[in-house]
């Protein structure tokens, strides 16, 4: 069913896309189409967590900590895992001419405009984390528990979640597939210990924090 979410988010996307494009520029589409895909894979992953039994579900979006805690913590994970990240596709760049020479012709994912990078904004740093966190942590992870130990499972929905960004594919593979894949474990222990409002917290850091660097570089 996670998977089933994420290709039901593309689908969406895809759709959104299409209809936007004969109104709107390419890239004003593609903004509107990438946020359109995560409010998809949100909507599709509440439509699982209610097929979930009431005591599950209970347990998936249970406050842990105290707001406060919540907070802290997931701020402090997510730009850990930002300097990690960071750290990695570094050393993936330079180890690799290839990679180093096409990352200066990455255009910005972000949509034209003041109106578009407000839409990717809310795309990414809002309905991204909401969603992701709770398909493949809130509920991929739970099922994979159920058949693995906890880190085997944590690293096998990190390997999707990183095989589920398409961009990954893009310009920066490896090294930006290996940092996903790190993301996913450590959001996946912090689902584990800290709840999933915690991992929502981090992960919207890290994507906050990306976008702003990617505002400023443009």
């Amino acid at each position: 069913m996670p998977l089933v979410a994420v290709i039901g988010g593309l689908a969406g996307a895809l759709v959104v896309g299409v209809i936007v494009s004969f109104t709107a520029s390419a890239s004003m589409a593609d903004a509107i189409a990438s946020t359109g895909g995560s409010a998809a894979i949100l909507g599709i992953g509440l439509l699982i967590a209610q097929r979930l039994p009431r005591h599950e579900r209970r347990q998936l979006f249970a406050i842990k900590a105290t707001p406060q805690a919540t907070l802290g913590m997931g701020i402090t994970v997510g730009m850990g895992l930002l300097i990690a990240s960071a750290i990695m596709i570094s050393v993936g760049t330079s180890l690799d001419p290839g990679l180093n020479a096409r990352v200066h012709n990455i255009a910005s994912p972000l949509g034209p405009g003041v109106s578009g990078t407000l839409i990717t904004m809310f795309g990414v740093i809002v309905l991204a984390p909401l969603g992701e966190e709770l398909v493949f942590r809130g509920v991929l992870l739970r099922g994979l528990v159920r058949r693995m130990s906890f880190w085997w499972a944590a690293l096998a929905g990190a390997a999707i979640f990183g095989a589920c960004h398409a961009d990954v594919w893009i310009y920066l593979f490896w090294p930006r597939y290996l940092a996903l894949v790190g993301v996913g474990v450590g959001l996946a222990w912090l689902n584990r210990t800290r709840g999933y409002w915690c991992g929502v917290t981090a992960h919207a850091t890290l994507n906050a924090v990306a976008t702003l660097a990617l505002l400023l570089a443009h």
